[in-house]
């Protein structure tokens, strides 16, 4: 988008310096019948010169805004995990790795399958970290992130993995008792795919935009 605004800036400052005028080709509107004079051709471009500007400006307030949105739905998840209440665990016997430690505790927040729902893996001497490996209807860690969070350093793009996964299946929930069947069409294929699309599309973006953020944590880190 800036560069095509670029490209506007130096068509009018070349425009300018070959004397001031608009050049005289029709982009579109009333004129493109050719009935117009010169002068109407010119004053037709300047408006859509001036509309395709604005709408270009408007696209990027869009954008900013929406920048705006991602950061503050980042900022109130992670303020509502902060704020939640601290798991207490009570140790049941011997622990010998961190990973053991934290499965043990977890069975305190998702049961004594917790190894179904999350894996664990040492990220440090001493720390460990854990990842969600089951979604939907299937797993109950994105329902505990805060809880499983006071035990153990959650992954960067947890958050953000457990929401794709939550719309997601809200689409396949609309359509799970014909998928895979003979009622499934190519029709029905599409339409599924339709709505997956800017849910995905979402998500790489939200990756994207964390990825930065990951970055700039490791230089400041550092």
């Amino acid at each position: 988008m800036k560069n095509t605004i670029l490209l506007l800036t130096l068509l009018f400052s070349v425009n300018a310096f070959a004397g001031n005028s608009m050049p005289v080709f029709i982009w579109s509107g009333k004129c493109l019948g050719g009935n117009c004079t010169i002068s109407e051709i010119e004053a037709e471009n300047k408006e859509n010169a001036r509309r395709s500007v604005q709408y270009m400006l408007d696209m990027e307030e869009v954008e900013r805004e929406m920048d705006r949105q991602f950061t503050r739905e980042h900022q109130e998840a992670q303020a509502r995990a902060d704020a939640a209440p601290k798991y207490v665990h009570t140790p049941k016997g011997p622990v010998i790795t961190c990973v053991q430690e934290v499965y043990e505790k977890a069975t305190g927040i998702l049961g004594d399958d917790a190894t179904n729902h999350i894996d664990v893996s040492i990220i440090s001497p001493g720390e460990c970290s854990f990842e969600v490996k089951e979604f939907g209807d299937f797993g109950r860690g994105c329902d505990n992130l805060a809880a499983l969070s006071s035990i153990a350093k959650m992954g960067f793009y947890q958050e953000e993995q457990c929401r794709y996964e939550a719309e997601s299946w809200k689409v396949y929930l609309q359509y799970k008792d014909v998928i895979y069947t003979p009622e499934w069409t190519n029709e029905l294929n599409r339409e599924y795919y339709e709505k997956l699309n800017p849910i995905q599309e979402k998500h790489f973006e939200n990756v994207f935009k964390l990825q930065d953020q990951e970055r700039a944590l490791n230089k400041t880190d550092k």
